[in-house]
């Protein structure tokens, strides 16, 4: 008996993986390009002086660092890319893979920087 619960266990398991395959699939030539994805609170870390900073992008794509708004407007909006433009011409351009964002480069640093995401209700000082 108990070589069958095993068996049963194993069929319903390749079932539900190849059943969510499949449905990923389906999703795929729909990618998403909602501003919405770029959207959240995220940190960083600047590997010059090892200093952790804090960058968030708001609803209506406005973007602080540490507290300081930056004056951007949006160059490129993509599945896996955001880039914006400053007043002086520089880019910053957020990276994602499927599920979020996960770094961004910043052109007048000539810097990339990994973003981790910051949960909504942890308080970061």
């Amino acid at each position: 008996m108990k070589g069958r619960d095993i068996a049963l266990f194993g069929i319903s398991l390749v079932a539900g993986l190849t059943g969510g395959f499949s449905l990923r699939k389906k999703k795929d030539p729909q990618p998403s390009t909602s501003p919405l994805f770029y959207v959240g609170t995220w940190q960083f870390i600047d590997p010059h002086n090892q200093r952790r900073h804090r960058l968030e992008i708001s609803p209506n794509l406005d973007v602080q660092i540490d507290d300081h708004q930056l004056q951007v407007r949006v160059q490129d909006l993509n599945e896996q890319q955001l880039t914006f433009q400053d007043k002086f011409g520089y880019h910053l351009t957020i990276h994602a893979n499927e599920r979020q964002p996960i770094s961004f480069f910043d052109e007048a640093d000539d810097c990339t920087y990994t973003m981790q995401p910051i949960s909504p209700n942890k308080d970061d000082a």
